[in-house]
């Protein structure tokens, strides 16, 4: 046990002594996970935000603040390319393969399972959830990358299908591809699932329509419990999935939640839950904990979910000034 641990294990640890602590926790998650994204002068600058509104003192509401955010996690370039090659191999490759085998009676035969393998992903087709402009879509020019895939196995969603003008002036929609067989979507994060289940009963609606038997399936890199099972009633079916799924623990301010099982002294979960939800309250009252109330402490290099808390990512507005500590890029 080092000197510092001998220190925390007494009741001696002065609130200052906990605020150094966590200090230097984030000055190394920044330097080290972080791509210097939250400098000191930035999280200042954060902290300023906290200033007595949740009904404590603001030193009392800064310190549990800056625990919030030194739980933190981010989810670098690097760590974000590694997880798509899981979400292909893990969630994808494997489970075709095993599909493939059973189908040929359990051959063990590598060049006759591979040829089966080879012909399958050639009758696949990976899309990004939403529109050109999200993460999802983002997304699948890495995933194409770290999975060495022929760009020609990627659609947008407007490539799935191709409109005609009949001779009596209706329009009939038709697969592009009806080669297809199988149409895999790509996201960064599942929270509440209800994009997921907003999609399914769009494009993935009318694509059944036209091709019953398509397989289709959802894959993430993050999901909540509660928000990969919503996906698995919809039209996706239960082959959605996610690299990995975070259960009601990664809920920061829930009665379970892993971040205050090892929390520092002066942390105290009541006063954790009316800062955070208090200030959430303020910057979107409709979701004080986040879009369906997932509470996390999630982010990815190429944004911030709305499903993480508020006071993390808002700007705030004109009446309500409000400097993010990881900016969050809204939809609009």
């Amino acid at each position: 046990m080092t000197d510092l641990d001998n220190l925390f294990a007494t009741d001696e640890v002065t609130l200052e002594q906990t605020w150094d602590m966590l200090r230097v926790r984030i000055t190394v998650l920044n330097e080290r996970v972080w791509e210097n994204r939250s400098q000191w002068p930035q999280v200042e600058a954060w902290l300023a935000n906290f200033d007595g509104r949740a009904g404590f003192e603001p030193e009392i509401e800064k310190l549990h603040a800056l625990f919030l955010l030194s739980q933190f996690l981010f989810i670098g370039s690097a760590e974000t390319r590694v997880l798509l090659q899981s979400v292909y191999r893990d969630l994808f490759l494997i489970p075709l393969v095993q599909e493939v085998r059973a189908s040929l009676g359990g051959s063990r035969n590598p060049a006759i399972v591979e040829a089966a393998v080879d012909e399958a992903l050639a009758k696949t087709r990976f899309l990004g959830v939403g529109n050109p402009s999200e993460s999802g879509v983002h997304l699948l020019y890495y995933f194409r990358q770290e999975n060495q895939l022929s760009k020609r196995l990627f659609l947008d969603s407007a490539a799935v299908f191709t409109s005609t003008l009949s001779k009596d002036g209706t329009i009939e929609r038709a697969l592009a591809h009806p080669e297809v067989e199988r149409y895999i979507f790509v996201d960064d994060v599942c929270g509440s699932g209800d994009t997921a289940a907003e999609y399914s009963e769009g494009i993935v609606t009318e694509l059944l329509a036209l091709k019953p038997d398509a397989k289709l399936h959802y894959l993430a890199m993050f999901a909540t419990s509660k928000g990969i099972e919503k996906v698995r009633t919809t039209k996706f079916g239960a082959g959605s999935a996610a690299v990995f799924e975070l259960d009601d623990s990664y809920s920061c301010l829930s009665a379970g939640a892993r971040i205050l099982l090892d929390a520092p002294p002066h942390i105290d979960a009541a006063t954790l839950e009316k800062v955070a939800m208090s200030y959430g309250g303020l910057l979107w009252p409709s979701c004080p904990g986040g879009w369906g109330n997932n509470q996390l402490l999630l982010g990815f290099q190429h944004n911030t979910p709305d499903n993480t808390l508020p006071i993390i990512w808002a700007e705030g507005s004109s009446t309500l000034p409000w400097t993010p500590a990881f900016k969050r890029y809204a939809k609009l």
